[in-house]
């Protein structure tokens, strides 16, 4: 296969989609006859990719109009070099290789599905939101394939007529040699944290992530174990609601907020941990498509908790690689903590065969 993968979101920028999409195409330049990237130009994006193996088209456009603008480029690039195939890793952008199937060597146009933008209706008025999901459907029902990353983002597929014989779940991997078992110790000095047990968190500070949960369960996990330490690494709109939670539970000597953790010190802050949780609630369009922090931590030789919302359980084995509790309840959480950090062994063997299913 000669693929062109086209993806609004790409490193230099950062984020779970940059992240997908980025180990994705290393995959790729190694498994095809052929390969290249179409993404938007951004600042950075220069010396960045000029430590790729292999080659990134730049178009100048922003992330919504990609979808207009990687259609002159794609027909260019296959005609230049015979690519018979696009990879979308958002639908909207395979308006673009669907308008280029017609007029180059473009055979297929797959798609892959995260869960947010198959439910997301950003246009104003009723009949352009309907417009919006008309198109969203035509395009997805015009595709030679759909990737969706978990069976429940499958199911939203489904929801939207996707044939089914053209839906087949890819789930999200994980890079088993950066993401390992490795000392923490310089870190866990540094931040002075001494033996003291360490729970963690990683995501945007937005209420559909949980944190707020999390600390709702902690005054009860305080109590059976008072050296616990919450670390929140991230940033977002609720940082200061969720400061002042901390305050008002009294629980300043058990949590800190690490703000933006720089991509270098990630691993490092994983195997700090003891667990790593986080339990989002599902705020339609705003889901929670798979969860690759999991698979991170988890890679780590961590235990993780999530919650059952949606794509979660492809990402976690319930009591085998972790524990999995219903949204919006602390006192399941605070029961499933307590439990992992009263039994390290226990803790250890599910971080082991979190590892293992890496």
């Amino acid at each position: 296969m000669r693929l062109l993968l086209v993806t609004q979101y790409f490193p230099p920028d950062t984020g779970g989609t940059q992240t997908y999409a980025i180990e994705l195409a290393h995959r790729f330049a190694l498994a095809c006859e052929a390969f290249a990237v179409v993404a938007p130009a951004i600042n950075g994006d220069a010396v960045f990719d000029a430590t790729l193996p292999f080659e990134v088209v730049r178009v100048a456009a922003t992330y919504d109009t990609l979808s207009v603008k990687a259609a002159a480029p794609i027909v260019q690039l296959s005609k230049a070099h015979g690519y018979d195939a696009t990879l979308h890793v958002q639908w909207s952008t395979a308006i673009a290789g669907l308008w280029a199937r017609r007029r180059s060597p473009i055979e297929r146009v797959f798609v892959a599905a995260h869960g947010r933008e198959l439910l997301l209706s950003p246009l104003p008025t009723p009949p352009l939101r309907w417009g919006y999901s008309a198109l969203r459907q035509r395009v997805l029902h015009a595709a030679d394939g759909l990737f969706p990353v978990s069976h429940y983002t499958a199911g939203l597929l489904h929801n939207l007529s996707a044939a089914p014989a053209r839906v087949r779940v890819a789930a999200n991997g994980v890079d088993s040699e950066r993401f390992a078992p490795a000392d923490a110790s310089a870190l866990r000095d540094r931040l002075g944290l001494e033996e003291r047990r360490v729970l963690l968190s990683m995501c945007r500070l937005v209420g559909r992530k949980g944190v707020d949960t999390v600390l709702a369960a902690l005054p009860e996990i305080v109590k059976r174990h008072p050296d616990v330490m919450y670390l929140i690494g991230g940033t977002g709109p609720m940082e200061a609601a969720l400061r002042q939670q901390v305050l008002e539970a009294g629980l300043d000597a058990h949590v800190r907020f690490l703000g933006r953790v720089p991509d270098a010190e990630l691993v490092s802050y994983y195997n700090l941990c003891d667990v790593f949780v986080m339990v989002p609630r599902s705020a339609p369009p705003d889901v929670e498509g798979f969860g690759l922090v999991y698979l991170e931590a988890g890679a780590c030789g961590k235990p993780v908790v999530g919650s059952t919302a949606g794509g979660i359980p492809d990402a976690i084995d319930d009591g085998e690689t972790g524990h999995l509790i219903p949204p919006d309840t602390p006192d399941a959480l605070a029961a499933s903590l307590i439990a992992l950090l009263s039994a390290p062994e226990r803790a250890q063997a599910m971080g082991t065969a979190a590892r293992r299913q890496i």
